[in-house]
């Protein structure tokens, strides 16, 4: 605005330069302008916040955990291969009581003259067990997708409070570009209404002192469009942090947002609630993991390969049924349900205040939507009134009947009600928009 402001300082000049002079610097402003779009700033704030990426990561690792879980419902195969040096057990040949000659392994006596005489075993077999019922690696599978759904509700929690930080700086930046470009406007009117004077004056239509009445508004119109822009340019900082990424110096927010509407007609419990009422759920199933971790466990178990020693080698196979009973660990199942029962009675707890703390906000946004609607009429109203009143006020000022004062009063309270009413429609679309979140 320094540039612009500049143009018409030059109160010497006459009228006709400064709206030329305004004309031109004006339009290449209005072309070099580039609006940004809060669901721009959204989508990158997505990309760019480490929290958002944390919690994706948090959901991934929680659909490993879920593979990991469904992995001991499958059956499993292994190799084993030894080998050994060490006396004993010699192959010999024997003739069992019906005739037939079969090879044993025999180690010898210490007394023998071969007791001592190093041999060579080894064995190479693939080993299989496949459970036919595991209660426990059930309800594991069960609490691991528990937690995995809750991980990704956790995912969108994080990713809605991301967006309110984004939703909250862009609107506070909004209405300070607005404050700001009607305070800009103020400062041009107050210096077009010091050039004209100052013409009237040197004409001697009016005396030297209005002269100096204008300087002071127009100067103080200055000061309240630098303040203004400092606040802009505050604004915008915090913006690009929340967002993560700077912005161009051209950039300037999206005015259409302030038309947008939601009707309320629906809400759902949201993100923060379904997070914490998956996680309660988690937490059941952690418990019932626990306590099916007293239960049998059925499963298939094989065995193929084969042993050998020194150059006799024997084929080897086995396939059978283990049943494996817990019997007692302490004690130490039955705390670790406990221990979960109670973490999940928290969890409803809480999620259950949160679903009445968004009811809450969701009926506040209803009130607090229909309340700036309602003094959004008003404002509109109260400005058609004031512009009237200051184009009065000039015309009288013109035609002498009125002093300089009246027309910069009129110009003031014409500013209060324009900044009012800016405010009024900042509230009306954080409403609106804290509605869409919760429908």
């Amino acid at each position: 605005m320094r540039w612009k402001m500049n143009a018409v300082c030059n109160w010497k000049g006459q009228a006709s330069t400064v709206v030329v002079v305004l004309a031109a610097t004006l339009a290449p402003a209005a072309a070099a302008a580039e609006v940004v779009t809060l669901q721009e700033l959204e989508e990158l704030a997505l990309q760019n916040q480490a929290r958002w990426e944390a919690a994706n990561a948090r959901s991934a690792q929680a659909g490993a955990d879920v593979d990991a879980a469904r992995a001991g419902k499958m059956p499993t195969f292994w190799m084993n291969i030894s080998g050994v040096v060490a006396p004993g057990s010699d192959i010999e040949r024997v003739e069992t009581t019906d005739g037939r000659e079969v090879n044993v392994r025999a180690s010898p006596t210490v007394r023998e003259r071969t007791a001592f005489r190093p041999n060579i075993r080894y064995e190479g077999t693939i080993d299989m067990r496949a459970p036919l019922y595991d209660g426990q690696t059930r309800a594991a599978v069960k609490a691991a997708e528990a937690y995995r759904a809750a991980a990704q509700a956790s995912s969108g929690a994080s990713r809605e409070t991301v967006l309110a930080m984004v939703r909250a700086s862009y609107l506070d930046w909004m209405a300070n570009h607005l404050l700001h470009r009607l305070a800009a406007t103020s400062a041009e009117e107050a210096n077009a209404q010091r050039e004209r004077i100052a013409v009237r004056v040197a004409d001697g239509d009016r005396p030297g002192s209005e002269l100096d009445d204008a300087r002071y508004e127009g100067l103080q119109a200055e000061l309240v469009a630098a303040t203004a822009l400092a606040k802009t340019v505050t604004a915008k900082r915090f913006l690009e942090s929340a967002v993560g990424t700077e912005l161009s110096p051209e950039a300037e927010p999206d005015a259409q947002l302030l038309e947008t509407d939601s009707k309320g007609s629906s809400s759902d419990a949201g993100w923060e609630v379904e997070a914490l009422e998956r996680q309660r759920d988690a937490a059941r199933q952690e418990a019932q993991m626990y306590r099916k971790g007293r239960a049998p466990v059925l499963a298939v178990v094989g065995q193929t390969g084969v042993a050998g020693v020194n150059e006799r080698v024997f084929p080897m196979y086995r396939l059978g049924v283990n049943l494996a009973v817990p019997l007692w660990d302490g004690g130490r199942a039955v705390a670790m349900a406990h221990a979960a029962d109670a973490q999940a009675s928290e969890l409803d707890a809480r999620a259950h205040d949160a679903r009445i703390a968004r009811a809450d906000e969701r009926r506040q946004a209803l009130l607090d939507r229909q309340h700036a609607e309602n003094q959004l009429a008003l404002a509109n109203s109260l400005v058609t009134v004031s512009e009237k009143r200051v184009g009065q006020a000039q015309t009288s000022y013109d035609l002498g009947a009125r002093d300089l004062e009246a027309v910069a009063d009129a110009r003031a309270a014409l500013r209060d009600v324009q900044s009012r009413r800016v405010q009024i429609q900042i509230a009306r679309a954080d409403a609106v928009l804290r509605l869409k979140d919760k429908d």
